[in-house]
């Protein structure tokens, strides 16, 4: 085109015209990818879709053909993570028999067209399968063979691509068409489905590369997804609190309970509360029956208190704040910490006396001041180390100090039942029954109620998997069994001794010397008391740590642990520089503190029981939630029922002869018959375990609404 300036001008449309005809000599001469002219053939004349079928939808066109993977030149390589479907497509992958007569397959093609490419008339509309276009002709069924005709001269006729139509696959229910491919064969057992849900995953079960199936879980089940849960490091101090323990590290199988609770129940000072229960004038029988009484009523605080522990993984005393409330739950754990610190300074007094005890009479130290101090300090060091560090380490030391107990009990046992006299035993006259009642109480108190607001810590790290009532099983099997063979076989050698009764009763392990051992015996007799009094404290101080916290101090469970072992100490070393017997301990105070305990294990494990959800976890730690503040209905009756349990307990001790109280009222002598019998504390638990039953159903339920 001449540009000079006698050059002729042309208008933008004329340029325009121009351009597009070129542009479309120029395409024209590219080959395009399809099918190659049938020499002899006509070509087919082009036509317009018709209007009334377009505006309805109705493909008009040539057949197109279906993708597939398998018309690909190279098969897709399954390298990696495979992208994970829906199980209808599984269902649907079932091949749909075709009533077409079979042919052979068109050869692969190259490429597939771009849309750009291809004739507006044969472009696609929305909804329609997207096409491959073959090169070349489409192969012809084989026939008998005729002789071609020449093809006729004249210009070659324009390329046309075939498409072939998709075959249509059945809708499955409740969807809508869907497209698949060849994913090899299908073993679907129809037995195998279930009719919850059309599309659920479980529904397929095949060879084919089908979702595999989950297990259904609750609704506010925590589900722990990847790898299995692994314990923590033993020596990297346990960081959870009062949260819930993280799931990967709920490791703990139900068996596990039985071990964290044999070696703190394991102590030989057991067999001085048999002495005990003798000196009360209980013969041999009733002295069994009053013992497996009174460790059946432990399984109530300990068995719930774990189930409680597995459930929210959570410490007892923020549990508790479900049945009294997130402020008002400041009461009861101002009483577990009081309790915890009381026996806490009672098993540090006991490991300290035994070994001053032993040291004396195996000729190792003039007095009992040094060996005592000794292991006061190296008991409270031990164990504050252990319940620092937490849980791992804890259930390690629990599993070696299990062992070495079982063993040690077995070597004591067999050394002194040469000292065992059957005939005379037995021969032990009945007592009033209503002992019987203060036995059962006191090894109620000195088993179920001592570690009844300890019972969630040992059982918060046990798998989301694991059985609650398995759990519960083998807690209560593993804290009950040693107490129950220990207090039993104290009462045995009592009643066949009745002139050591008494020793036995104050100071056991001097009781034990008395009965002539061997020289190698006093070895395994320290080792068969401290190593179980260490244990128990172990428990106490690692539990005391998360009542500090629950009471609002939130040091960290760390330092809690640490500053809760301060006081435990203190009242140790008082109770070792002003007590020297044991009965005045476990029949004075631990029965006062046992009636408020009792009231609210009563409340709590009721409520337990009441419960058809588990606990709402977040609810448990901040005010706002589906917990109240207060909960006064069990607030109230934990002060009644403490009142009027303690009004029907009676104690040595001169400043606790207030207690009693209503036998005083009732004309009942306190001193003798049923007022001995401290069954103020069986009355509190009752008192408490009624309550919710007759009044507390309805806030339960609103608990659990507001957690749905």
């Amino acid at each position: 085109m001449e540009t000079g300036p006698g050059a002729e001008r042309h208008s933008d449309d004329e340029l325009a015209s121009a351009l597009e005809r070129e542009v479309a000599r120029i395409t024209s001469a590219i080959p395009v990818v399809g099918t190659a002219a049938v020499p002899g053939a006509e070509p087919e004349p082009e036509s317009e879709p018709e209007p009334d079928a377009e505006e309805d939808g109705d493909w008009i066109g040539p057949p197109t053909q279906a993708i597939s993977f398998e018309d690909l030149p190279v098969r897709r390589q399954m390298e990696g993570p495979q992208p994970t479907f829906s199980a209808w497509v599984g269902a649907a992958a079932r091949p749909v028999p075709s009533p077409q007569p079979e042919r052979p397959a068109p050869a692969p093609p190259s490429r597939a067209e771009p849309l750009s490419f291809v004739p507006p008339e044969l472009a696609l509309r929305d909804s329609q399968p997207l096409p491959l276009l073959a090169e070349g002709p489409e192969p012809e069924p084989e026939t008998e063979h005729e002789p071609e005709p020449e093809p006729a001269a004249g210009p070659a006729p324009p390329v046309v691509p075939r498409i072939a139509l998709a075959p249509a696959l059945p809708d499955l229910p409740g969807t809508g068409p869907v497209v698949t491919h060849e994913l090899g064969p299908i073993d679907a057992t129809s037995a195998r489905i279930d009719t919850d849900l059309h599309d659920d995953a479980d529904d397929v079960h095949s060879t084919a590369p089908s979702p595999v199936a989950s297990p259904r879980v609750a609704l506010d089940e925590t589900v722990l997804s990847g790898a299995e849960p692994v314990p923590a490091p033993l020596f990297e101090p346990e960081e959870a609190d009062l949260e819930p323990s993280a799931v990967d590290r709920r490791v703990g199988r139900a068996a596990r309970m039985f071990w964290l609770w044999f070696a703190g129940t394991s102590s030989l000072i057991s067999i001085g509360v048999g002495a005990t229960l003798f000196t009360l004038g209980l013969s041999l029988r009733q002295l069994l029956v009053a013992t497996l009484v009174g460790v059946a009523l432990s399984f109530l605080p300990l068995g719930l208190g774990t189930l409680a522990g597995k459930w929210s993984g959570q410490p007892t005393m923020v549990v508790s704040r479900a049945t009294f409330g997130l402020r008002g739950n400041a009461i009861p754990a101002i009483l577990a910490l009081l309790t915890k610190l009381f026996w806490g300074a009672v098993l540090l007094w006991l490991a300290g006396t035994a070994a001053g005890s032993l040291a004396v009479s195996w000729g190792g130290a003039a007095d009992r001041a040094t060996p005592t101090a000794v292991a006061l300090l190296a008991a409270i060091l031990i164990a504050g180390l252990v319940a620092y560090f937490g849980y791992a380490l804890v259930a390690r030391v629990q599993l070696l100090l299990t062992i070495a107990s079982a063993a040690l009990i077995s070597v004591m046992i067999a050394g002194t039942w040469r000292h065992v006299d059957l005939v005379r035993a037995l021969a032990v006259p009945d007592a009033l029954w209503t002992h019987v009642v203060t036995g059962a109480v006191l090894v109620f108190s000195y088993l179920g109620l001592a570690w009844a607001m300890s019972s969630a810590e040992v059982a918060r790290y046990q798998r989301p998997t694991s059985s609650g009532g398995a759990a519960m099983l083998w807690a209560t099997f593993g804290a009950g069994v040693p107490p129950f063979v220990l207090v039993s076989y104290g009462g045995l050698l009592a009643a066949s001794h009745p002139g050591l009764a008494d020793r036995l009763a104050s100071d056991p392990v001097s009781g034990f010397v008395a009965l002539g051992l061997p020289g190698w015996f006093p070895v395994p007799l320290l080792l068969a008391v401290g190593l179980s009094l260490i244990s128990a404290l172990v428990l106490t101080m690692y539990s005391a740590g998360f009542t500090l916290d629950a009471l609002g101090v939130r040091l960290g469970r760390r330092w809690s642990t640490v500053v809760a072992g301060g006081p435990i100490a203190l009242a140790g070393i008082v109770l070792a520089l002003t007590v020297t017997d044991l009965d005045s301990v476990i029949r004075g105070v631990p029965t006062a503190l046992s009636v408020p305990v009792a009231a609210w294990t009563g409340l709590f494990a009721a409520e337990t029981m009441l419960r058809e959800r588990r606990f709402h976890q977040p609810s448990l730690l901040a005010t706002g939630g589906v917990y109240p503040d207060w909960r006064w209905v069990n607030l109230g009756m934990l002060f009644v029922a403490s009142a009027v349990g303690l009004g029907l307990v009676s104690s040595d001790l001169p400043w606790l002869a207030w207690e009693g109280y209503l036998f005083r009222l009732l004309g009942i002598d306190p001193e003798a018959g049923i007022g001995t019998s401290n069954i103020g504390v069986v009355v509190a638990l009752v008192l408490g375990l009624v309550t919710p039953l007759v009044a507390g159903i309805p806030a339960v339920r609103r608990q659990e609404r507001g957690v749905a």
